[in-house]
């Protein structure tokens, strides 16, 4: 099981959208240590982590879905919508889309109403934005990692 502790510093913005990236992102940098279990002659079992902080396993992230806001304004939507556009919003739609554009679920918020047809073209436009969030996030993370042990330590863990 897997906790993600986040802490809000401005609530302004799409923060569902913020938030799906920011844990995808800690699911790929997070490593898994390797563990073997070792039997001895009484049937007695233990537990034996390496020392060695570079053996472990890697999570698969390619079916983490990230999340697209989308607004409804009038007749048409908007994604990432500004603070001025969230105003005009009555309704907006949450998508979930993997990287190979699969709707992985959706959310309705707002006190407005959404016609089916809206709902299908908010749909096609969370897919596209979706697939295009998940490459540029992907190179991104694929950037920093191939930095290896070089790249510049910052924060409390520097």
């Amino acid at each position: 099981i897997l906790f993600f502790p986040l802490q809000l510093l401005e609530c302004g913005g799409n923060l569902f959208d913020a938030i799906s990236i920011a844990v995808k992102a800690a699911l790929f940098n997070t490593r898994v240590p390797k563990v073997r279990v070792l039997e001895d002659e009484e049937g007695s079992k233990e537990i034996e982590l390496s020392d060695d902080p570079y053996d472990c396993i890697r999570l698969n992230v390619d079916d983490v879905p990230c999340i697209v806001t989308l607004s409804k304004i009038g007749y048409r939507h908007v994604v990432d919508a500004t603070l001025q556009e969230e105003a005009c919003s009555l309704a907006s739609l949450l998508i979930s889309v993997t990287s190979k554009g699969s709707l992985t679920s959706m959310k309705k918020v707002g006190k407005g109403s959404l016609d089916p047809e809206s709902i299908f073209e908010m749909m096609e436009t969370g897919k596209r934005v979706g697939k295009s969030l998940h490459i540029a996030l992907q190179k991104i993370l694929d950037e920093e990692e191939s930095l290896g042990t070089s790249r510049q330590k910052v924060g409390f863990l520097g």
